[in-house]
């Protein structure tokens, strides 16, 4: 296998950054630097937790639509809440999954004349305590121990590019940050109709974020990554792992060294039932346009030349010069109906159709 071309996605313990650091980071080195995935084990979250948060999870997707149409992001210009079948867009093609946004709890504070970007901070849209008891309790949990793990990553990611271990998250995070998470179902093939394909969701990179970990909470097959020549390498769900991937925020703070690698959700075969993910989004601050970090030339000197990616680069040079802009124009592009209702000039000033029409009813 040559680093350009990798194979099958590397498996990293995190007890082993205890017991043999050097070891483990230069591990998480090539994993950043030739493949842009992960899993890690030895993570610390209880298996008890994860069973009881699959469960939520699908608690959530089996209640009556009527019931989901109440949390319904529409309702939000956060973009929080729950879309229906069909309705978030990826590459001007709609997305085959259900999903419900999250985020940590804050107050909404944005007003006229602030940036734009402080709109997407705000409350969550939570289903009723006595139609989905404990939920909000299960899900804000996850959410807690997913930031801390993200975080601790982190920490060794800094390392792992021979930097010291805070320089990202004090640099690129604030404190009191938003970051988001989603509860994701992906229909069997057979659950659709035929004129739907078999885009969960497709080709992209995560936007303007540091890491994400994703949570496969049942054993059906649908994520894939794709190498740096083009081929497409299934990631299948490991039991009591997370798959980490890096966000194009983290691509771009560290001179591309780490990779944003593109990734893809194909439907599940017929007669398997439904795929359910959770992915928590470690995001970069949105505040200020940033700098990217000075990276050690030994480190740089292993950047890959080439990588195919079958995913767009849309906006990537309002990144550059304004995060929080960039943020708000992706939230636009995959979700329109919220943009249509929140952002309707902003959308049409970037060349952005908005629809006020849900498919999927």
């Amino acid at each position: 296998m040559t680093t350009t071309d990798f194979t099958s996605i590397p498996v990293l313990d995190l007890a082993k950054a205890s017991s043999n650091k050097d070891a483990f980071l230069a591990e998480l080195q090539h994993a950043l630097i030739h493949i842009g995935f992960f899993y890690v084990k030895g993570h610390g979250i209880t298996l008890e937790f994860l069973d009881n948060l699959t469960k939520q999870t699908i608690s959530y997707f089996d209640l009556p639509l009527d019931d989901k149409l109440k949390t319904d992001k529409i309702y939000s210009p956060t973009f929080l809440g729950y879309s229906i079948q069909g309705n978030e867009i990826t590459k001007d093609k709609k997305d085959n999954r259900e999903q419900f946004d999250f985020a940590n709890e804050l107050p909404a504070t944005w007003t006229e004349g602030r940036h734009i970007h402080e709109r997407l901070t705000g409350p969550n849209l939570w289903p009723d305590e006595d139609v989905l008891p404990r939920f909000r309790q299960s899900i804000l949990s996850f959410h807690s121990q997913a930031q801390e793990l993200a975080e601790t990553l982190t920490r060794f990611v800094a390392e792992a590019l021979g930097l010291e271990p805070s320089a990202l998250l004090d640099r690129y995070v604030l404190p009191n940050q938003q970051h988001r998470a989603k509860l994701i179902k992906y229909p069997a093939v057979d659950q659709l109709d035929p004129q739907d394909g078999t885009q969960g969701v497709g080709p992209h990179r995560d936007t303007a974020s540091l890491l994400t970990l994703l949570y496969q909470a049942n054993d059906l097959p649908g994520l894939q990554v794709q190498n740096h020549a083009g081929a497409w390498v299934d990631a299948p769900a490991i039991p009591n792992t997370f798959v980490v991937n890096i966000g194009t925020g983290l691509e771009y703070l560290v001179q591309n060294v780490a990779i944003a690698t593109t990734h893809r959700v194909l439907n599940p075969p017929p007669g398997r039932g439904p795929r359910y993910s959770i992915p928590f989004f470690l995001g970069a601050r949105l505040d200020k346009k940033l700098a990217p970090i000075e990276i050690p030339q030994r480190i740089l000197d292993q950047r890959p030349q080439t990588v195919v990616t079958d995913s767009g680069h849309q906006f990537s040079q309002v990144y550059q010069n304004d995060p929080g802009l960039y943020a708000v124009l992706n939230r636009i592009s995959s979700h329109r109906d919220v943009g249509a209702k929140f952002y309707a000039q902003l959308a049409k000033d970037h060349g952005i159709i908005t629809t006020e029409t849900k498919t999927g009813y």
